[in-house]
C-alpha cells in the first residue's frame, strides 16, 4: 500500500518574491477607494480596515528593516522544506493548489480539479507578455517562473485518474483534465502553470522533479467556490484513496497558499497553524466563510491538505511565521511554513 510520509504547508505569495523597497507598487494600489478588503470576515475597504487597526500602530511594522528580516527568515524557512522534501524522498506528490485566472479563464472555472497529464510545463513569460502586466506583477516572477527555458515536470496520470475517480465515488463532482490548459499567448498570462505550482516547483521541488499531481480548488472566484468544509472533506477521501492505493510508493502531500492575506491578521493565522500542529481541524471549520475569501481563500488548500494528513499518523510541526505588512492598515502576505512527518 501507498504511504503518506510527510506533508508540507507553503506560503506562495507573490510579495516574497518583490524586493522590499518595491512593496510600496502594491501598497498604492492597496489604499484606492475602489479596492474592497477582507478582514475578521468582513469585506471593507482600506479606511475602514485602517480605522480599526489604527491601535496596533502596524506602520512601525513597515519599516525597512523589518522587511529585510522577514524576508531574510521566509527564505531560510522555504529552505529547510526543501531539505525536509529532499530528505524524505517522495516517490510521488499531491499538491492541492489553486488558479487565479492563470490556467481558467472566463470560459469555465471548475471548482475541484485533478489533472492527470503525464508532463507539465512552466514557462517565463516573454517580454510582450510582460509589458502588458499590472505594475510590479513582473517583479514577483522569478519566486515561481524559470530564469530562461522551459520547465518540464511530470506528472503521475495514473495516480490522478484513481484519486479522481475515488472522489467521484464519494460525491465529490470532480473536473478532469490530461492535457494542460494553455491561455491565449497574446494575454499577460504566462503559458505554464499557475503560480500555486511553479512556486512549489522552483522553491521546494529545486532539482527534485519528481511526479506530481496538482488538485486545483477554485478559491478565489465566486460563484462556485467550494466552502472550507467541503475542501476539508475532498482532503480526507484524498488521503483515505492514497493509503488505499495498491501501489508501494512515498506520497509527499503539499499545501500551496496563504494564509491571511491581502490583509494580515497574525491572531487568525496563528490560531490556524496551531490548531492544524495539533490536528484539531473542527475547530477551523468553526470560522465562517468570509474569514476564507480573496488571499485567505488559500487556507483551504492547507484544510485539504490536513484532511489528506488525518490517519496518516503524521505530526504537524510549526516551522516559521512572518507577517509581511506594506500599509499602516496592515495590507500585505502572511507567510507561513509548516511540516507533517
Amino acid at each position: 500500500m501507498a504511504k503518506i510520509v510527510l506533508g508540507i504547508g507553503c506560503a506562495h505569495t507573490p510579495q516574497l518574491h518583490t524586493p522590499a523597497d518595491q512593496w510600496e507598487i502594491r501598497a498604492r494600489r492597496d489604499t484606492q477607494d475602489g479596492v474592497q478588503m477582507w478582514y475578521h470576515g468582513e469585506r471593507m475597504k482600506y479606511a475602514d480596515v485602517l480605522a480599526k487597526r489604527e491601535h496596533l500602530r502596524l506602520e512601525k511594522q513597515t519599516a525597512m528593516e523589518i522587511r529585510e528580516e522577514r524576508l531574510t527568515k521566509s527564505f531560510a524557512a522555504i529552505e529547510f522544506l526543501g531539505d525536509i522534501y529532499d530528505a524524505a524522498k517522495p516517490d510521488v506528490t499531491v499538491i492541492f493548489g489553486n488558479d487565479q485566472a492563470e490556467m481558467f479563464l472566463d470560459d469555465i472555472k471548475p471548482a475541484f480539479t485533478i489533472m492527470g497529464c503525464a508532463e507539465f510545463e512552466n514557462l517565463p513569460r516573454t517580454e510582450d507578455q510582460i509589458s502588458r502586466l499590472p505594475p510590479g506583477i513582473a517583479l514577483a516572477d522569478v519566486g515561481h517562473l524559470p530564469d530562461s527555458d522551459r520547465l518540464v515536470i511530470p506528472g503521475h496520470p495514473e495516480l490522478a485518474a484513481y484519486l479522481a475517480s475515488c472522489a467521484i465515488r464519494k460525491g465529490f463532482d470532480i473536473a478532469w483534465s490530461n492535457r494542460q490548459f494553455h491561455p491565449d499567448p497574446a494575454s499577460a498570462q504566462t503559458s505554464g502553470m499557475p503560480h500555486s505550482y511553479g512556486f512549489i516547483y522552483k522553491q521546494v521541488f529545486r532539482e527534485n522533479l519528481t511526479p506530481h499531481v496538482p488538485i486545483d480548488t477554485n478559491t478565489f472566484f465566486p460563484p462556485n467556490q467550494p466552502l472550507a468544509p467541503r475542501c476539508y472533506a475532498l482532503g480526507e477521501v484524498i488521503g483515505d484513496a492514497i493509503r488505499a492505493w495498491d501501489d508501494d510508493l512515498r506520497v509527499c502531500v503539499i499545501a500551496s497558499g496563504g494564509l491571511s492575506h491581502f490583509v494580515v491578521d497574525e491572531e487568525f493565522d496563528k490560531d490556524i497553524m496551531q490548531a492544524m500542529e495539533r490536528n484539531d481541524f473542527e475547530h477551523l471549520l468553526t470560522y465562517g466563510e468570509g474569514y476564507y475569501q480573496a488571499g485567505s481563500s488559500e487556507i483551504k488548500s492547507w484544510l485539504a491538505a490536513g484532511g489528506a494528513m488525518r490517519g496518516s499518523n503524521l505530526h504537524g510541526h510549526i516551522v516559521d511565521y512572518h507577517a509581511l505588512y506594506r500599509t499602516p492598515a496592515g495590507t500585505g502576505s502572511s507567510t507561513a511554513f509548516m511540516y507533517w512527518q
